[in-house]
């Protein structure tokens, strides 16, 4: 139903930056350098902090980005070469013939082109170094193919958990560094809304963030609920607290990048229920007395505006694939009650603050990208 969606606008995005490049294609004659290369959504708002930190130090690089990041680049403002073959295969050539120097890359369980870079990187001579940013630990296994045999030569973790998670499947250690989340150090450097008031006139403004659990159901993984299953939970949680909204409540729905909009379900009494289609994510939980979801990024990002941010996870697959690590303050409910109780107490103050931690991500992964390539 809902989640991360949204690109930001130039005039509202706290990660807007000068542009990297518009160059369609590079020149073949001569090397590209460093080479950013992303393609989910996660990927491009990990890598884009890292970048501007790059432009502050007066670091040449080359961004190529395929869809559905390339689409948030554009939102964002930010020029790119959009790597636009009908293969992964392709887009990886297209990178390739950049003669890039060394690679930063962004991470994803689908099979997308900075998997396909690694093992190309890795065969080339000489080989071109590769530097991936994680932007969460969900999944963080399946990121580098079966055995890890898509892992780059440097993996810039976001939290010790994905380090020992990574670790744990085979991963060596002197390729595990654990550096903080950029995108989380940007949020933190740039919010300046103030917490909304806990005595209001009107409705109780919360957020529910989506993630596309029934197509994942579709692949194979297995959860007890999907995320319309989950949006009825909570407006039944919701509603089983009047006395914390005297005027109501308004809960927005925001999708998933990937997710396309559906009918919403009838509310209960009290309840308004709106999708929320606005460009700026961070704008939306910046609106919200708390932040709702499943496993979507989002949440910890909300934590860091700073926002009560409740992740609604039941069911035995949750209890195995650890999403967020405690040092990002989202709070984890695995049950009905623990939704209920998790908004009753969220709802009774003003936000915990945001958590400490993660900054200096983006200076300390520009850091290993120096011990890569010179600069």
């Amino acid at each position: 139903m809902t989640d991360a969606s949204r690109g930001t606008d130039p005039e509202t995005s706290p990660h807007q930056q000068p542009s990297v490049t518009d160059d369609d294609s590079p020149a073949e004659s001569s090397s590209a350098g460093l080479v950013a290369v992303a393609t989910d959504v996660g990927a491009w708002r990990v890598v884009e902090p890292v970048l501007h930190e790059l432009r502050r130090r007066g670091v040449p690089h080359l961004l190529m980005l395929a869809e559905p990041s390339a689409s948030i680049a554009r939102q964002d403002g930010v020029p790119h070469t959009l790597l636009a073959g009908q293969t992964v295969a392709d887009r990886a050539a297209q990178v390739l013939a950049a003669r890039p120097t060394a690679l930063l890359l962004g991470t994803s369980v689908q099979a997308v082109v900075e998997r396909e870079l690694t093992r190309r990187a890795r065969a080339a001579t000489p080989p071109i170094p590769t530097l991936a940013v994680l932007d969460a630990m969900l999944f963080v296994e399946r990121r580098f193919g079966d055995g890890l045999v898509e892992l780059a030569d440097v993996v810039a973790c976001p939290d010790q958990v994905t380090a020992d998670r990574l670790r744990q499947a085979g991963a060596p250690d002197g390729t595990l560094v654990v550096t903080g989340n950029p995108t989380l150090e940007a949020i933190a450097q740039e919010a300046v809304t103030a917490p909304p008031s806990v005595e209001t006139d009107g409705p109780v403004d919360l957020l529910f963030v989506s993630s596309p659990v029934a197509s994942m159901r579709l692949r194979g993984a297995y959860f007890s609920i999907d995320e319309r299953e989950a949006l009825g939970d909570l407006l039944s949680a919701v509603a089983a607290l009047p006395d914390a909204a005297p005027h109501g409540y308004r809960v927005r729905v925001r999708l998933h990048p990937v997710q396309a909009a559906d009918v919403l379900p009838v509310p209960p009494p009290g309840i308004v229920l709106e999708p929320d289609p606005a460009p700026d994510r961070l704008r939306s939980c910046a609106g919200a007395r708390v932040v709702v979801g499943l496993s979507s990024t989002l949440l910890g990002e909300a934590r860091f505006l700073p926002r009560p941010a409740i992740a609604y996870l039941p069911g035995p697959f949750w209890e195995q694939e650890r999403v967020f690590a405690p040092e990002y303050g989202v709070q984890l409910a695995r049950s009905r009650e623990q939704l209920r109780a998790s908004l009753a107490t969220a709802l009774a103050g003003p936000p915990p603050p945001a958590p400490l931690g993660h900054q200096g991500a983006a200076g300390r992964i520009a850091d290993l990208l120096a011990t890569l390539v010179p600069v």
